[in-house]
Formats: C-alpha cells, structure tokens, sequence
C-alpha cells in the first residue's frame, strides 16, 4: 500500500515490501491439485431419490481479469488527475465526513506505476487460484470484504492518512487460501493433495516476513492495512469458504465432494453443479 505517487522517496522504500508482497502470492499458489475423478457407481444412480449438490472447483477466473483490467483502467484514468485522485483515495479525514465509499475505490487506487505492475501480478498469482477453488461468486465477496478491512482498520487505528492499493485485499486473498487449506486439509490430503502443512507454514512466514519490513525505519507501508486485509480475508473464508466433505454411498465408496459451508451466498447453489458426472480437480501449474 503505497503512499501518494509524486514521492520517488516514499515509493523506494515501499517498493521492496510490494516486491516481497508479489513474491508471497508465488509462493501462495504453487499448490499443484493432481487430477480427481470420482464416479458415483450407476446403482446407486438409479436408486437415488435425490441427487446431491456437489462441489466443482472454477476452470476461469473471470473475476480476476475484470479487477485487473479495473486496476490499469483506474490508474490511467487518474493519472494526473489530482482531484479525482484525492476524491477515491483512502482518506482517514474523508472517511470521518462519513465518506465510506473510499474504503472500496481507495483498493482500486495506486501510487505509481511500481506500486501498480506489483499488485497488479501478485493478483495474478494468486487471484485465479482462489477463484478456481471458491468460485467467482464466494471470490468477489472475499475480495471486497478483506479491502474493506484492511482500510477500515487502517482508518481506526489511525494510520496512513492518505493510502491506497490493492494489497490488503491480496493479503485477504492469502488468508482465505489459508483457512481452505485449513479447513479442507483431511479431505485434501485424502484426494492427494501433498504437503499442505508445509505450504501453510509458508504463508504464516511470507506474512510474519512483510509485518517485518514494514516496521523498518523509514518504510511507508501501511502494516495495519495489511493485516486488517489478513484478519478481514480469513473470517469472511470461514464463513462462506468451501467446507468439503467425502460424500459415501454403499460400501464406504466415495460418491463426490459435498460443499457445506456455514453461510450458502444467494446465488451460489445455482453455480453450482447437479450431477452424478465426475468431479474433477483440473490439474494446473498454480
């Protein structure tokens, strides 16, 4: 989360931070999901009074695309334009006035083009893994929630008067990743996911690594922003996130992945698919 762009000062010692920020959401996604196919057996098809809804992860990530285009869109239109920029930005003094629609464009915002290229393929790492396990819906919701904590926490505990970017609505992005992989570890690992202990450990290090350089003299990285993103990202994936579990039929034989998180989104039954086909986990290099 960058400053104001016009301060070259400000923006190099933010820029090792969003380069530590891009590196992270590398790491983050390097999960490789291997091929799943589960068949419900055609005897039990027949004798099913009521097929169940079951869990497909997203082969796109539409979501994604349109926030990156939002962000270039955004930048250029207010690139000089300082009026317009001031009127977005996330402004502690504008949010006191009751401008609360800063907490969200103030995430579509960035300082420079530094600030911007960084956020803009950190999103790209790890945005179309997320959207590919929680579908776009449950994503846009994840999204906008975690920027909104980042920069409701920034604002109430007083920092970073005048901040904008992207970055602690990624950071809430690496906090639902985390709390899928939590939540979903036995029934992953028993699909043959590998090594999801390791790779969450990872994510605890990148985050403890980025609170870190922001507390280095001279840094203008919003840290609160950061972790309000984190905390904000985390809750909302515990509540709306993937809770997966083995659905079995006669024998013990697994008849595909059932979604059951605490709060279903309006729509979200409907994106999903009724069928008895096979589930598959679409094998991509993340």
């Amino acid at each position: 989360r960058g400053r104001r762009r016009g301060l070259p000062g400000a923006m190099r010692s933010v820029l090792p931070a969003l380069v530590t920020v891009f590196l992270s959401t590398c790491w983050a996604a390097e999960l490789r999901p291997p091929d799943l196919r589960i068949r419900l057996p055609p005897s039990s098809s027949q004798s099913s009074r009521r097929r169940p809804v079951f869990y497909k992860p997203q082969l796109i990530h539409p979501v994604t695309d349109a926030l990156l285009f939002a962000n270039v869109a955004i930048f250029v239109t207010s690139r000089n334009r300082e009026l317009l920029f001031h009127a977005l930005a996330k402004s502690n003094s504008g949010l006191a006035k009751g401008q609360l629609y800063r907490l969200v464009t103030g995430c579509l915002l960035h300082a420079g083009p530094g600030h911007l290229m960084v956020n803009c393929l950190s999103l790209s790492n790890i945005g179309p893994t997320v959207e590919h396990f929680y579908g776009s819906q449950r994503y846009a919701v994840l999204y906008t929630a975690a920027g909104i904590s980042g920069n409701l926490l920034s604002w109430a505990m007083g920092r970073a008067p005048l901040s904008v970017g992207a970055s602690g609505a990624i950071f809430g992005l690496m906090g639902g990743w985390g709390v899928f992989l939590a939540t979903n570890k036995v029934v992953l690992e028993g699909h043959g996911f590998h090594d999801i202990d390791k790779h969450l450990s990872s994510l605890a290090h990148v985050c403890a690594l980025n609170i870190a350089l922001g507390l280095t003299p001279g840094s203008h990285v919003d840290n609160v922003g950061h972790l309000g993103g984190l905390i904000g990202g985390a809750a909302c994936a515990s509540l709306i996130g993937p809770r997966l579990r083995d659905m079995r039929i006669f024998g013990g034989v697994s008849a595909g992945l059932v979604d059951e998180p605490i709060v279903r989104l309006p729509r979200q039954k409907a994106a999903t698919r009724k069928s008895t086909s096979p589930v598959t986990f679409r094998r991509k290099a993340y």
